[in-house]
């Protein structure tokens, strides 16, 4: 059954409401703050480029932005290197459905749990007498312990662990799409495992592994609880330049902070999405 154009203009109404009251309007605002001017503990309602040259001239803000896109960057790599041999385990050994679906709740389960009460298991899990720095002690590959809270190391393993179900589900549904016959095809032709690994499973699976790398890297360069509470204050990244302007009332500095967190989220986008057109279809 179809429907017209205006039942279906009806239908998209609620939507479009929702995203233009909760997304477009605050937005405008923030980009109305950030030609003001934050002066005396006050914000001047003034048309002005000061906050921008202002915030692109401290080189302070250029270290902020280069540590959110290695932290980002790290996250995402170790994010795919760790979640795709888990998806592709999950898609080729696991054959009983009971037990699939039990290892994907499993996987899923991060995102379930709030991500203040995650951050303070990884509290536990990462101070100097947790479990992390007493299996290494145990182990014999450490005498003194670790140090891994209030640093980007915690940072990044805590973001790790919070996205890998990003990571692994795109990939695992790419896997689920492939066409069993071309592995046949080359095993008859005399290919190993790494060689059809290399030459199809792993080309054919790209889409997968670029749409994961989209989540993660967006999610991780936009991540603020988790570098505040584990970071400590010590790990700046451009969320918390956005909070601590914020708090401060200097809404013009923590709205330019933000637009450039947007920007380089948008920009990050675009590229991937790119690469996903150039890529081929499993």
């Amino acid at each position: 059954m179809r429907i017209g154009r205006a039942a279906a203009a009806w239908l998209l109404a609620p939507a479009l409401a929702m995203m233009a009251v909760l997304y477009v309007v605050p937005l405008a605002i923030y980009f109305v703050n950030s030609f003001h001017l934050f002066r005396d503990g006050r914000i001047l309602p003034v048309w002005t480029l000061h906050t921008y040259i202002a915030f692109f001239s401290d080189p302070f803000h250029y270290k902020v932005i280069g540590a959110s896109l290695r932290l980002a960057l790290t996250v995402t790599a170790l994010a795919i290197l760790t979640g795709y041999p888990l998806s592709y385990a999950l898609h080729t050994r696991v054959r009983n459905p009971s037990a699939r679906a039990a290892i994907a709740l499993l996987l899923f389960s991060p995102l379930v749990v709030s991500v203040v009460v995650r951050t303070y298991g990884w509290f536990i899990l990462l101070a100097n007498q947790g479990l992390v720095n007493a299996a290494l002690r145990w182990a014999g590959l450490i005498t003194e312990p670790l140090a891994l809270l209030f640093n980007q190391r915690g940072v990044v393993i805590s973001l790790t662990h919070i996205l890998m179900p990003f990571a692994i589900f795109p990939i695992y549904s790419v896997l689920g799409r492939l066409d069993a016959t071309l592995k046949e095809a080359a095993q008859d032709l005399g290919a190993d495992w790494w060689q059809s690994f290399v030459r199809i499973t792993l080309p054919l699976t790209m889409p997968g592994v670029v749409a994961a790398a989209l989540i993660c890297f967006t999610l991780a360069l936009s991540a603020f609880v988790t570098p505040q509470l584990l970071g400590g204050g010590r790990v700046q990244v451009l969320p918390s330049t956005v909070y601590n302007s914020t708090v401060e009332i200097n809404w013009p500095e923590g709205a330019v902070a933000g637009l450039t967190l947007l920007v380089l989220s948008v920009l990050a986008v675009w590229s991937l999405q790119s690469v996903l057109r150039r890529l081929p279809s499993a």
